[in-house]
């Protein structure tokens, strides 16, 4: 455990902004088109949720709009398509995801599944970690930032329960809240983007604590839905399903 540790602290700080390079980007992302609006792309995934009416919540609104403002002051907002705050997340564990719309037998097997497993999970505490910093990949991220190697060992133990659950071994756990996307490649404008971004970058937005899971369908990067959420502390669950 102590390696996977050091390997999620090492990744941690490959998202650093000071970082990035025009080549870091390589292809950028199919999830979005270079006008800024978003490509449809469908799956599963188990997220934990900003509460939309948490003080947290309200203050990652307030600095994505102070970001938002200052990309486009220096004339760059155009690289850069926001995240709807409505999305705001942080990963847990991708499962499936594609071009296509799931076939429906196979989105009610994964849902099933999940309907198994959520209650199994052996957790009896409140996850938490510090969203501070702002990290670069293909997104603009705040990164999570856990105070002790315990409780990164809380949250890489509840992964490795989802992904033998699902039966997937998709990208390793890397906490973060997705902010913004790249739609165009920076090019000759990467200092003055990073200049703009410099002042963001050690900005602590505040702690993250969470113990509810959602097993949610997407569609898009600004569009998830939840299928069935679980409360890790009181063992509540809860049947969203609707037909998509």
């Amino acid at each position: 455990m102590d390696e996977i540790i050091q390997s999620y602290k090492s990744r941690l700080a490959g998202w650093k902004l000071q970082n990035l390079t025009g080549q870091t980007l390589g292809d950028l992302s199919q999830k979005f088109y270079p006008d800024g609006t978003a490509n449809a792309i469908y799956g599963l995934t188990v997220v934990a949720f900003i509460e939309p009416e948490s003080a947290l919540h309200k203050k990652i609104r307030d600095f994505q709009h102070r970001i938002k403002t200052a990309l486009e002051s220096a004339g760059v907002g155009h690289v850069f398509s926001m995240l709807k705050p409505l999305s705001l997340h942080m990963t847990l564990c991708d499962i499936v995801a594609g071009s296509a719309p799931l076939e429906p037998a196979k989105l009610l097997d994964i849902v099933e599944t999940g309907r198994r497993l959520f209650p199994k999970l052996g957790m009896d505490y409140k996850l938490s970690c510090q969203l501070t910093g702002l990290g670069v990949d293909m997104s603009l991220v705040l990164l999570a930032e856990f105070a002790t190697d315990a409780s990164l060992k809380q949250c890489l133990s509840l992964e490795n329960q989802l992904k033998q659950g699902f039966r997937v071994d998709e990208r390793s756990f890397l906490g973060h809240v997705s902010l913004a996307y790249f739609v165009q490649l920076p090019g000759i404008q990467l200092d003055r983007i990073k200049q703009t971004l410099a002042p963001f970058t050690e900005e602590a937005l505040g702690d993250f604590s969470f113990n509810k899971i959602s097993l949610c369908h997407f569609s898009d990067m600004n569009t998830y839905t939840p299928l069935i959420s679980f409360d890790l502390l009181d063992r509540s669950f809860d049947d969203h399903l609707k037909p998509l």
